[in-house]
């Protein structure tokens, strides 16, 4: 069974990550990282009523949001009686804690574990003495526990098992599918460890029925408080924007592994790619607008680590690949972005200027000096940038505006700090603007395109006209490589040579005409907002958060302020009821789409607030 793409909140701890459904079924548990392994397939609760009633579900719920800002709570009406569910990761132990307050004497609990992102050759074993159930796999352990008393078990056919309301007690199987009769007394407390020996999550779950859940509760709460004590909120008359910012927050710390500083860009939620790549994976490009709100909310040590984390799975070459797990190796890609290693250099001497820490670019000036020398091979000093690669959307191969606009921005904050390549990079920002007065530049259109030098298909190629495309062959194989010109498609990642690379300004003619092509050709006339690019079909073509926020803050930044006040307006308007913003609006419905919640859309929420 497929699970379901959209969620309603995660719960983590900055070390492993949980997702919970708008039902409250908690879908996915990733650890031992916020980035893999997903170890759950099914977790469950039921109440019996003349057979089994699942109350996570839609027909049921009453309501549900945070709690003290890092649990996640549930109400469930069922037969005039309230059940309630609240779920939070301890901050000692990397377990899942899941408490529920209900009436109903028969309750049940069911576990079917993924082990290591995998279903294959799981078993399970009961400890009868110590009232623990564990599953295991090749050296993972995960173990189920309790509060209350268990009144039976089984870990063979669950649900089936538990339909007439009594288990048959099976306490050792393979393919496990495990159901516990729990004793209630209008509380019910469960709790889910995980680690690499049958002894540590022993010891894990001894701990934390030792130390009970009002105490794991305070302490987790504590835990909290002091993360959230450090955040500087900017000050809003809205309530709601007081609220945002702290969800911001919270979505920055959880998404980041503490460990090593990896940032994803969201909490994975199509792990097998049927729509797309995956989401669960660390973006320089993502992580310097995100680290540059994390800065804004004062969250600067965290970015440091997070650049500490980047200068040390650096290439050889002095480049940053694709993508990135939050361990440092390498994560599926399909081409190298020439705008993740220009991002990755803006935005650590960004971090630096403003947080005045220019200490730390001698700290990591080998590094940097690499990154720039990379970035100074991609640029001819006539022609202007020749690196192809793929574009911010990472769908199509060629020489882009917006990777440009990085490269520049990145090379010019450089030159000040790097004295004996000012000759070279002066040379190479002359021709990167020279190409892009020229080159990107249509007099078709009168106004800039987003890309040139686009490889393309046999097909498309036959279709463009001859002024608008060319051949080349490859000299090595037998392959002839086609490619468009200039792609004249409208892309809101347009908006990048202003803001944040600030390499145009805000009154070139070329410029403006492109901003009034973006607003005619990406706005979403049904539910409000703008898409990504004119044709854009990703997940059906919906307005995105980001997209809208970045003309947003563009409106902001030329004092366009009743324009900008309407996008903002609209994004916080499609944020959930909880406060977490998705990646994408339902262009027909209005309701989140896709991915949620998306860190950079976090990230445009609070630059937008700062501006």
């Amino acid at each position: 069974m497929r699970k379901p793409h959209v969620i309603e909140a995660i719960i983590g701890n900055t070390k492993v990550l949980g997702q919970i459904d708008s039902n409250g079924i908690l879908q996915r548990f990733y650890w031992p990282a916020v980035d893999y392994y997903q170890q759950i397939k099914l977790f469950l609760a039921a109440i019996f009523l003349d057979g089994l009633v699942f109350f996570e579900n839609e027909d049921f719920k009453i309501k549900s949001g945070f709690v003290d800002d890092f649990a996640y709570f549930f109400e469930y009406k069922i037969a005039d009686k309230t059940i309630f569910q609240l779920d939070f990761v301890d901050c000692e132990t990397d377990s899942l804690v899941r408490l529920w307050e209900t009436g109903f004497e028969s309750f049940y609990v069911f576990l079917e574990p993924m082990i290591n992102s995998s279903t294959l050759f799981n078993a399970a074993k009961v400890d009868r003495e110590n009232e623990i159930i564990y599953a295991y796999f090749k050296g993972t352990y995960i173990g189920l526990a309790f509060e209350n008393k268990i009144k039976s078990f089984t870990v063979k056919n669950g649900i089936d098992d538990a339909n007439d309301n009594q288990l048959e007690g099976w306490f050792e199987a393979t393919n496990p599918q495990i159901a516990v009769k729990l004793e209630n007394t209008g509380k019910v407390v469960c709790f889910l460890a995980f680690g690499n020996s049958k002894d540590e999550v022993y010891q894990k779950l001894s701990y934390l029925k030792q130390k009970g859940y009002d105490q794991i509760y305070s302490q987790n709460k504590a835990f909290w408080e002091k993360k959230f004590s450090k955040v500087k909120l900017i000050c809003a008359e809205d309530p709601k924007d007081i609220e945002l910012q702290k969800r911001s927050a919270y979505v920055f710390y959880t998404l980041q592994n503490s460990k090593t500083g990896g940032i994803l860009a969201a909490s994975e939620v199509d792990e097998k790619f049927f729509h797309c790549g995956g989401y669960g994976f660390v973006w320089g490009r993502d992580a310097a607008f995100i680290t540059t709100a994390m800065d804004i909310l004062g969250l600067s040590k965290e970015v440091e680590k997070f650049f500490d984390f980047k200068f040390s799975c650096q290439e050889k070459e002095g480049f940053w690949d694709q993508r990135y797990y939050t361990d440092g190796t390498l994560a599926p890609s399909w081409g190298i972005q020439i705008d993740e290693t220009a991002s990755v250099v803006w935005g650590f001497l960004n971090h630096c200027e403003k947080q005045n820490s220019l200490h730390l670019i001698d700290e990591y000036k080998g590094e940097i000096k690499k990154a720039l020398l990379f970035l100074l091979a991609a640029v001819d000093g006539k022609k202007g940038v020749i690196f192809r690669s793929f574009d911010l959307w990472e769908e199509r191969e060629g020489i882009h505006l917006y990777s440009n606009a990085s490269i520049y921005a990145a090379l010019k904050k450089a030159k000040k700090y790097f004295p004996e390549l000012e000759s070279e990079i002066e040379k190479k920002l002359s021709a990167i603007k020279n190409q892009i007065a020229t080159a990107f530049y249509s007099s078709k259109l009168s106004r800039y395109v987003r890309s040139i030098d686009v490889r393309i298909s046999h097909g498309e190629f036959l279709k463009l006209p001859e002024d608008n495309r060319y051949a080349k062959k490859d000299e090595k194989y037998e392959i002839t490589y086609y490619f468009k010109k200039q792609d004249e498609i409208v892309d809101i990642s347009m908006l990048g040579v202003y803001y944040p690379f600030e390499m145009i300004d805000a009154e070139d003619k070329a410029f403006k005409a492109t901003v009034l092509a973006i607003e005619r050709e990406c706005q979403n006339t049904i539910v409000g907002g703008y898409k990504r690019y004119s044709n854009d079909k990703y997940i059906g073509g919906n307005p995105w958060i980001l997209t809208t926020l970045w003309l947003a803050v563009y409106y902001k930044k030329t004092g366009q302020v009743n324009e900008a006040e309407k996008l903002f307006e609209w994004a916080k308007a499609h944020s959930l009821p909880n406060g977490l913003l998705p990646e994408q609006v339902d262009r027909l419905t209005g309701k989140p789409a896709w991915v949620v919640p998306l860190a950079w859309s976090h990230a445009m929420y609070v630059l937008y607030l700062y501006e």
